[in-house]
């Protein structure tokens, strides 16, 4: 059977506003018209009707994105295992961690996050719950493909390749490949300023019945996160959780 592959530009327009005002808000109709390059009176159609619908707060002569977009998150979130049995383990690390802590999945072939916290009152924060990266840069991701089918993982690098995101990224399917190996012999998972530039992150998988369902993390500056003994100490805080969380799906 054919797949209709048609796409609905109103729509698609609409979303690129959405994203737009979460970016910029509050925002006026000028510099959204400005940063998604359509008319001010395009803008001004597509906003009444995100406002007639309650997705969309107008104050004054600017506009933000209404609670009802909490309402969807938390309505996804709770619709995921991983989030309701690991919620509190990612605040127990990010605790114990005293850094930001992520619970990721693997979801349309990008590194999602179900859930993220960070115990600091700084802006030490590096995903938020719904961001998305790129699987073989990431920690979390790489802890997930070390763990997934090899059709599978092929099937994920030829739809979204290895794009550099730092001079340290991996971008070649050997070194890829060498790494993954790397991770499963250790249980962990690294991110050597591979997304960011300064940013260090420690992964480890979430396995049941030998699939990795997700992966636990910390992160921060390279500068905390690599002197000894922290980097072990928290490599170990890590992978603890990650078993914690393995031993709940299974007997639960």
């Amino acid at each position: 059977m054919a797949t209709d592959t048609k796409k609905i530009r109103a729509v698609e327009r609409t979303l690129e506003l959405v994203e737009t005002i979460r970016d910029l808000e509050p925002v006026g109709v000028s510099d959204l018209a400005r940063n998604v390059s359509v008319s001010k009176s395009t803008v001004h159609t597509h906003l009444a009707t995100l406002t007639d619908a309650g997705y969309v707060i107008r104050e004054d002569d600017e506009y933000r994105l209404s609670c009802t977009f909490l309402d969807i998150g938390s309505s996804v979130q709770e619709r995921f295992e991983l989030y309701r049995v690991g919620k509190r383990h990612v605040d127990e690390l990010a605790h114990e961690a005293d850094e930001s802590s992520n619970l990721v999945i693997e979801e349309d072939g990008k590194g999602t996050c179900l859930y993220a916290t960070n115990p600091r009152d700084s802006p030490d924060v590096y995903m938020s719950a719904g961001q998305q990266n790129h699987m073989h840069a990431s920690a979390t991701g790489k802890a997930i493909l070390a763990h997934m089918p090899g059709p599978d993982v092929e099937a994920l690098l030829e739809r979204h390749g290895l794009p550099e995101l730092t001079d340290q990224t991996i971008s070649s399917r050997p070194a890829l490949e060498s790494e993954l190996e790397g991770v499963r012999e250790r249980g962990l998972a690294f991110d050597r300023e591979e997304t960011v530039n300064g940013l260090f992150c420690i992964a480890a998988p979430i396995v049941v019945d030998e699939r990795a369902i997700g992966s636990i993390s910390v992160s921060g500056p390279v500068s905390r996160l690599t002197a000894a003994p922290r980097k072990e100490q928290l490599c170990e805080a890590v992978e603890e959780i990650a078993n914690v969380i393995e031993l709940q799906f299974i007997f639960s």
